[in-house]
């Protein structure tokens, strides 16, 4: 039976900044947020757990999120640094999944599971390994297992217990 995992990166941008600025990052449990320009204007473009609990979503004017938040952490989103990252990560899935990986940008990955999972002691197994080395990277990562990429891809984005 063909088995395609969907691995879903909900902080993808903010988590690869983090990892990038090593220890010069906020703490996570300071909102950090990526602004991109929408015209005249400076929007959210991503945000991170913390952000996400204080009320801030992507496509929220800037300013109104500053005045929402005290202490919020921006920088400039960087797109293209965003799909490299998640380039560098599917050669790392590669390596050590599988040797079918697709980006699913721009916070997203599926990986071609079909024979795989024995190899990590079932799918499960394979699934939490994934999520596991991924959040000792500091990367939070959801994941699941299905028969076709769309139910695997809906699955980690919407499923309870996936992470």
């Amino acid at each position: 039976m063909h088995k395609v995992a969907s691995l879903f990166l909900p902080t993808w941008p903010t988590d690869r900044l983090r990892r990038s600025l090593g220890d010069g990052a906020p703490s996570r449990r300071e909102p950090l947020v990526l602004a991109a320009h929408d015209g005249r204007r400076r929007v959210l473009h991503a945000v991170d757990a913390a952000a996400r609990r204080s009320g801030l979503r992507p496509g929220l004017f800037l300013a109104e999120a500053r005045a929402r938040v005290a202490g919020l952490h921006v920088r400039d989103a960087d797109p293209a640094a965003d799909a490299a990252g998640l380039h560098r990560l599917a050669l790392w899935c590669l390596r050590r999944y599988s040797p079918v990986v697709a980006i699913d940008p721009p916070q997203g990955l599926w990986i071609d599971a079909t024979g795989a999972g024995h190899l990590f002691g079932g799918d499960e197994a394979m699934l939490a390994d994934m999520i596991g080395h991924l959040g000792g990277a500091g990367i939070r990562a959801r994941a699941a297992m299905a028969g076709t990429a769309g139910a695997a891809h809906a699955l980690a984005r919407h499923a309870a217990g996936r992470s």
